[in-house]
């Protein structure tokens, strides 16, 4: 017969096993949850980068979506937003694959400007040589410079260690009658609310019916600068629950875009609230505590 530890009674035992058995199928069905909540997010993606593709129109391959780059999910609002509303001039304040996504737009309407704002030259030659490389070159006014210091009023405090940049002013010379600003830079890294200055460097450039559109707003910074845009600028926000979040914000009292502003193709339509991988029947939408 064995001989039972000194202390530990049969009962709390039976209790210590019960206790971890009970651990060990919480923390499998939370893996369970996770796994899913993976696969639904990747799947996410994978249908809104299918829907964009049928959509482009270029003999290459679009840079890497991951990492910091724009997600594929906002991507294709982007460009579906763009043939439909047919803007006359675009601004954006970061290059990338936002660059080739919107030229290409630009190119199918046949009409349009997109104005690119970018600090890198090793990025802006990067870009320069995707659009070269599809032929957009000509539809894309690429103006490249270091990031200086912004005078103007922002949301970085002024003892703050990193002072406040933003790109040169002096690269909005002849910008008027903007119709969308596409806020995707300067790198968070800049400085606290490193995206603040975009609408009140362009807030006297920008068209009637003009919308701003901020990537990235499950970070809290720029929430914040969303909000702030849209009370000191008599905005409307709206954020959209994509992988990486998106914020809108459309002028007090202007009708804004049609609902069919957001078709998954040529052929299909989606509301404006919904995802594209809607229009097959699936809904891989992310909740707020999936997001975080």
């Amino acid at each position: 017969m064995t001989e039972q530890e000194p202390g530990i009674s049969t009962p709390d035992l039976v209790a210590l096993e019960a206790s971890l058995s009970s651990k060990n199928k919480e923390m499998a069905n939370k893996l369970t949850r996770d796994l899913l909540v993976v696969q639904n997010r990747l799947y996410a993606q994978l249908e809104s980068l299918s829907w964009l593709q049928r959509r482009l129109v270029i003999k290459g391959q679009l840079p890497p979506l991951r990492g910091w780059a724009t997600s594929p999910d906002v991507l294709l609002r982007l460009h579906a937003h763009v043939m439909e509303i047919r803007p006359d001039v675009i601004v954006e304040c970061g290059s990338g694959a936002s660059t080739l996504v919107i030229a290409d737009a630009l190119r199918q309407n046949g009409t349009g400007k997109l104005v690119s704002l970018e600090h890198s030259d090793h990025y802006g030659a990067q870009t320069m040589g995707t659009l070269q490389a599809e032929a957009l070159e000509g539809w894309v006014d690429l103006r490249i410079g270091d990031l200086e210091a912004w005078e103007g009023e922002h949301l970085n405090p002024e003892d703050a260690e990193k002072p406040s940049r933003w790109y040169p002013v002096s690269l909005l010379e002849g910008v008027e009658n903007v119709d969308l600003l596409w806020v995707d830079g300067p790198p968070g890294a800049t400085c606290l609310f490193s995206r603040y200055p975009a609408l009140p460097a362009l807030a006297d450039k920008l068209s009637p019916n003009a919308e701003v559109w901020m990537d990235d707003t499950i970070r809290q910074e720029e929430k914040d600068i969303c909000e702030r845009w849209a009370k000191d600028h008599g905005f409307e926000v709206e954020y959209y629950p994509l992988e990486k979040g998106l914020g809108r914000l459309v002028r007090s009292g202007s009708q804004g875009p049609t609902r069919s502003a957001y078709p998954a193709n040529s052929a299909e339509q989606f509301p404006e609230n919904h995802h594209p991988e809607h229009s097959v029947g699936l809904d891989f939408s992310l909740s707020d505590e999936e997001r975080g």
